[in-house]
């Protein structure tokens, strides 16, 4: 399954593209993410009342107009993009997650997909926050 969404944010891409790279500040504006230990590569989300831990690999790193991240873990494996362009005086953030879901998560793509959904679009208006403060 594949989620698209986007946020224009009114701040140079470069100072944008730093929060989103920061991944130890993840947490603080992505609502499921608990923790994330960038030396072990690991990270720990909160979703569907459970704990789950997860690897993530960065596959692309290009400041400050693409950062690409993989995370296996649990009953997903996930594709997060991020793709920032000028636009103004601000910044375009263009997201995309994909998700495979494993085991009996595959039986709840539906419900998965919509409060997946409902995170990505607050975890940007978090983003969006954060970098506006």
């Amino acid at each position: 399954m594949r989620i698209d969404e986007a946020i224009e944010i009114d701040r140079p891409c470069e100072l944008v593209y730093g929060l989103v790279r920061d991944l130890e500040r993840a947490p603080e504006w992505q609502e499921s993410l608990e923790s994330v230990d960038v030396h072990a590569g690991t990270e720990v989300r909160k979703f569907g009342g459970m704990r789950h831990e997860a690897s993530f690999i960065v596959q692309e790193d290009d400041p400050p107009r693409r950062l690409v991240m993989t995370s296996d873990g649990g009953p997903a494996v996930a594709r997060a993009t991020f793709d920032l362009q000028q636009s103004g005086d601000g910044t375009r953030v263009d997201f995309s997650l994909e998700l495979g879901l494993r085991g009996a998560a595959r039986f709840a793509g539906g419900i998965v997909k919509a409060a997946a959904q409902r995170e990505v679009r607050r975890n940007l208006q978090s983003l969006k926050q954060l970098a506006e403060a």
